[in-house]
């Protein structure tokens, strides 16, 4: 009973890793957007794991997505990390989105 109980205590600890690191994310993705110019945009493939797979793009005024509103940065990484049920794909979908970002600073950098 304890080992379980300690078991359910770490992974305590794993989510509210997880949520600082996506707060994190937010303000960096935030961040990351306001850099860009008019003309600038980024592709975020793969980051959605949704049966139906959108096509987003980070542009300066948040996630575009064709045919719907713009949807806010923070709004859009809430959404796609609450969709990734377990803490594993929690952290896949951190680790692409902290790929995405190194991939979009260097295009802001250029």
């Amino acid at each position: 009973m304890l080992r379980i109980s300690n078991l359910i205590d770490r992974m305590g600890v794993i989510e509210l890793e997880i949520t600082n690191e996506t707060e994190v994310l937010k303000r960096e993705y935030i961040n990351a957007s306001s850099s860009m110019g008019e003309a600038h945009n980024y592709f975020l493939s793969g980051v959605d794991a949704a049966p139906s797979q959108k096509s987003y793009l980070l542009t300066s005024r948040g996630i575009e997505v064709l045919g719907e509103d713009v949807i806010p940065i923070s709004a859009f990484i809430d959404n796609v990390i609450r969709f990734a049920n377990s803490p594993k794909k929690k952290i896949e979908v951190l680790y692409n989105l902290i790929t995405h970002l190194k991939k979009i600073y260097q295009m802001i950098s250029s």
